[in-house]
């Protein structure tokens, strides 16, 4: 079942509450009382009173046998509760704390280039350096790419993206475990990529994949979604998720177009598995691309504050969002829904900076916002278009902590104590009622009976909490 948003999560068990002591206190009295009337009433006349027969009528045996009901009554009325409570519980607190981890979940990036027409584009439209560009409508190029003698447009473009990263590529490609992800308009540009690879002279031959641009990236299964066939020049047959990959994404406008309609821009992210990140000696990311969230444009309010209400960042340290490409409904459902958050938010328009947008404003989008985060911004929310309406995220620096408290109470006695002291009891109650004076076979057996019911009470309660486990994680499992 595919992660949900909104989870049906009970709310939590409460304490069962015990019994007054004075219930125990009025069924000792009634119990010591009966017995001791039937006894005085039944008492031979003459026989002595202080005799080991009328302590064992009027006072040990009533004392046993209070035990014994006392203890089953404490265990039926409150042990019982309690137990069922607390492993109900545990399961809660563990689906709760799992859906936490997983709406927390995110894309690590290990490093970024993004190559616009404005240069520093975050810095500047953040005001943090120089003037926020305005170039709205117009069509801009990358006029710092170009082609040379034996290197094409596309080639110097991939080298100009992979240059800042050489240290990190190189140390992937020791690895042993790196592939480069291109997302672009035609797939026979991989040997172009190829060449500036070798250029850097880089080791070793990477692994390449391509994706159209029409194909939307869910983060959370990028690491999952390993469906590319191999390239007709690799024989590389993907067999696990590889710890390093290089996501490379662009848009070059073609030389014979005249009046073209989109702005160039280019993106690459280098970024992390969730193995790679859990190992001892793991990469330090920048920032996160955490867990995205999509709806329809109508529905996008609903949307935003499920995505807030899963606290993935602290909402009150969230003051900017980025966005691009949202048209119509879009749009101006979400900056409504935006006014409605209780949000304070600076608007940053990738369009409103460098003109008409191509799908590369995607990633340029999420690479953007994740370098302010690592520029200590804060989180920064982000709002672009997708086949079903609008994808929300969050970039941040890290993302909060899971964070769900454990009780005592949470911890169920798989042993109950009530339950052994009611046995015992009644073990001694009819050992006690027993005219023989020495042991016998029906002793023996009375005591074989009440081992018996010993062991197969605790069989009940191991079983019983594992009947409760499965049922509760079958009506509420599978939401994380």
């Amino acid at each position: 079942m595919s992660f949900q948003w909104d989870p049906s999560i009970p709310d939590e068990w409460p304490e069962a509450e015990r019994l007054s002591a004075w219930v125990f206190v009025a069924l000792f009295f009634v119990i010591e009382g009966g017995a001791l009337l039937i006894t005085v009433l039944s008492w031979p006349r003459g026989a002595p009173i202080a005799s080991e027969k009328f302590m064992r009528d009027a006072v040990l045996l009533p004392l046993l046998l209070w035990l014994t009901l006392g203890s089953w009554l404490y265990a039926m009325a409150y042990d019982s509760v309690a137990f069922g409570n607390a492993v109900r519980n545990a399961a809660r607190w563990h689906l709760v704390t799992d859906w936490q981890r997983s709406s927390r979940a995110g894309l690590p990036i290990l490093d970024s280039v993004i190559l616009t027409p404005e240069p520093d584009l975050a810095l500047r439209m953040l005001g943090l350096e120089g003037k926020a560009p305005e170039n709205p409508g117009r069509v801009m190029a990358l006029d710092d790419v170009a082609a040379t003698e034996g290197v094409s447009r596309v080639s110097a473009l991939a080298g100009k993206l992979m240059t800042p990263l050489v240290p990190m590529l190189a140390r992937a490609m020791r690895d042993d475990s790196f592939d480069i992800v291109m997302q672009c308009d035609r797939q026979e540009v991989a040997g172009e990529i190829q060449a500036a690879w070798e250029r850097l002279e880089l080791p070793g031959k990477p692994r390449i994949r391509w994706m159209d641009n029409s194909r939307e990236i869910d983060f959370a299964k990028f690491w999952i979604d390993d469906d590319h066939k191999p390239l007709s020049f690799t024989h590389y047959v993907s067999e696990q998720t590889p710890g390093y990959r290089l996501l490379l994404a662009w848009h070059l406008n073609e030389a014979a177009q005249a009046e073209p309609a989109m702005s160039e821009a280019a993106v690459a992210l280098l970024v992390a598995s969730p193995a790679l990140m859990s190992e001892r000696n793991r990469p330090r990311p920048q920032a996160w691309l955490l867990r995205q969230i999509v709806s329809d444009a109508d529905q996008v309010d609903r949307s935003l504050g499920l995505l807030l209400k899963a606290e993935q960042v602290p909402a009150d340290r969230i003051h900017h969002f980025w966005h691009g490409r949202l048209k119509g409904l879009a749009q101006h459902a979400t900056m409504g829904a935006l006014r409605d958050s209780g949000l304070t938010l600076a608007a940053h328009e990738l369009e409103q900076a460098v003109g008409p947008q191509a799908p590369v404003a995607h990633w340029a989008v999420q690479a953007l916002a994740a370098k302010m985060a690592h520029y200590g911004q804060g989180p920064q929310l982000m709002a672009l278009p997708s086949e079903q309406g609008v994808v929300l995220n969050l970039a941040a620096k890290e993302a909060s902590s899971v964070s769900v408290p454990w009780k005592r109470t949470y911890e169920p006695d798989l042993f109950s104590g009530a339950e052994l002291i009611m046995f015992i009891s009644l073990w001694a109650f009819g050992l006690l009622l027993s005219t023989d004076k020495t042991w016998d076979t029906s002793q023996t057996v009375f005591t074989c009976f009440i081992f018996v019911l010993i062991v197969l009470n605790v069989i009940r309660r191991f079983w019983s909490h594992r009947v409760l486990v499965h049922d509760f994680w079958d009506r509420y499992g599978g939401q994380s």
